[in-house]
């Protein structure tokens, strides 16, 4: 088994909105190519491009695992279009009775319907040999997470946003969910069991006994065209998130 991430999340946000950088992972298993998360409308273009680099087709991605439905992670979705979708029946009855919502891409989810490839996932289980489910609410009321195991590498949870950042995973406060009481429970059960942690929003990270740990840094560059701010060539500011650790805290 094998995994890339082909974006990562990134743990910030502006004070004007949102910054919806998911992260988005590809995992090759035996015969299967599963793409987990799609990223968000900022990343349109560059996701072609990365799967490009990364020498990933993707009409030969075979199941595409929604993590949950808010629009930074299902927004190219019809990248995909020979892939079995999967989510979990408890998002997909939360989006059905609440379209409205601002997270959610109006329409995203009668087209994906409309598809006839989306299949709901009713219980944690192994759909593949070394692959499975873990409902996680919290984030979403049917936030779905996977679990990977294999004899060639550790424990690692692709979480989704059930664990956004390394502060949340450290210590199982949410500042804002659906259901922050859930959060930290789901939290907890990812802990519990993972040893490496792909987050929705930030680095891969490594869960030791005391701590949890960064050992990747994250580099984004926002670019102010030529002429504007009083400069006759483009202004590059650089958002730099360094390796780092923190103590693990209990979670009750």
């Amino acid at each position: 088994m094998k995994y890339e991430l082909v974006f990562p999340g990134f743990p910030g946000r502006m004070t004007s909105g949102t910054l919806g950088w998911g992260a988005m992972v590809y995992i090759e298993h035996r015969s299967h190519k599963i793409m987990f998360d799609t990223a968000g409308p900022g990343k349109r273009i560059q996701v072609r491009q990365r799967l490009a680099e990364l020498n990933i087709d993707p009409n030969e991605i075979d199941t595409l695992i929604l993590s949950h439905f808010h629009y930074d992670h299902v927004y190219n979705y019809d990248y995909f279009p020979n892939a079995r979708i999967l989510m979990h029946k408890v998002e997909a009855d939360w989006v059905s009775k609440n379209s409205d919502n601002y997270a959610i891409p109006p329409h995203f989810f009668p087209a994906i319907q409309k598809t006839g490839r989306l299949e709901l996932v009713k219980e944690d289980a192994e759909f593949i040999p070394g692959i499975s489910t873990l409902l996680v609410p919290g984030h979403t009321p049917g936030g779905m997470a996977l679990v990977l195991r294999d004899a060639n590498m550790p424990v690692t949870v692709v979480a989704g946003d059930a664990v956004k950042n390394m502060a949340e995973l450290a210590t199982g406060h949410v500042p804002k969910a659906w259901d922050v009481t859930a959060s930290a429970q789901s939290i907890k059960k990812i802990r519990d069991i993972a040893e490496i942690v792909i987050p929705g929003h930030d680095r891969i990270l490594r869960v030791a006994e005391d701590q949890i740990i960064a050992t990747t840094s994250i580099h984004e560059t926002i670019i102010i065209p030529a002429g504007v701010a009083d400069s006759e060539k483009p202004k590059n500011f650089e958002l730099v998130i360094e390796q780092s650790s923190l103590a693990k805290q209990e979670i009750h």
